[in-house]
């Protein structure tokens, strides 16, 4: 509950808001604030299949260097791989900082994500550091990018972790719509740990503007059974996505 209220007051406050830009101009700081049906991190429900809020702010300077912090109501209360006596906690909080610099035709990325969850125990293990460089490249009409992300202790203490990924954007010219798709593959080292063996995810979607607001749509999923899916639930399983941003 007081994690709902923190982020349902992130959001009202940042909806006021759009881009700030520091006073000498060589730094811009966006708030963003979303609700979502539900928060899916690589097609796997991180709240149960329920609605979340979120909210965060990003720093971007002119040589390409960022930083930012985001976080996610969350739900694992439910899920067979929480030890029972422990508390899962209701918040996740991400710090993140990286550089975009330019290589030819390519934008590059490459930073690194610290992912938390205030108020969890310990004995979970669920804080991990991840690593990440992407690359992308936009086209007359279209986009297309590509990462891959490492992680040294992954979530639930379950060992390295590499995740390699893809992405399609689609501006329709004219409108504020957008087509977007991606596909990923994650690799674990201790599936066990984890809850689900090495997986495939995707997603296929759309957003429009609206009225200062960004409307999205989006289909995501896995090719994770249910049986396979952190001990036989309906979490990694395909579904709509739909999200109010700003």
């Amino acid at each position: 509950m007081r994690a709902a209220l923190l982020f349902g007051s992130a959001f009202a406050a940042l909806a006021l808001v759009g881009p700030v830009t520091a006073q000498d101009a060589s730094v811009s700081f966006t708030p963003t604030a979303a609700l979502v049906s539900n928060y899916t991190f690589r097609g796997i429900s991180q709240s149960q299949n329920d609605p979340a809020i979120q909210a965060g702010i990003n720093m971007a300077a002119p040589s390409g260097i960022y930083a930012g912090i985001w976080g996610s109501s969350i739900n694992f209360g439910e899920s067979p791989t929480l030890v029972a006596a422990a508390d899962g906690g209701h918040t996740e909080l991400d710090l993140l900082a990286g550089i975009r610099p330019a290589l030819g035709p390519l934008a590059l990325d490459l930073g690194a994500v610290w992912y938390t969850y205030p108020g969890s125990d310990s004995d979970l293990e669920y804080t991990f550091l991840e690593f990440a460089l992407g690359a992308s490249h936009a086209f007359p009409n279209f986009s297309l990018g590509a990462k891959v992300a490492y992680s040294p202790d992954f979530f639930l203490g379950s060992g390295t972790a590499v995740y390699f990924g893809g992405n399609l954007g689609v501006p329709i010219p004219n409108t504020t719509l957008a087509l977007t798709g991606t596909v990923g593959k994650q690799g674990i080292d201790d599936n066990a740990a984890f809850g689900t063996p090495d997986y495939m995810d995707w997603s296929a979607g759309a957003t429009v503007g609206w009225m200062g607001l960004v409307l999205g749509a989006t289909a995501v999923g896995t090719d994770l059974s249910e049986a396979e899916c952190l001990g036989g639930t309906e979490f990694c399983k395909a579904q709509v996505v739909f999200t109010v941003a700003r």
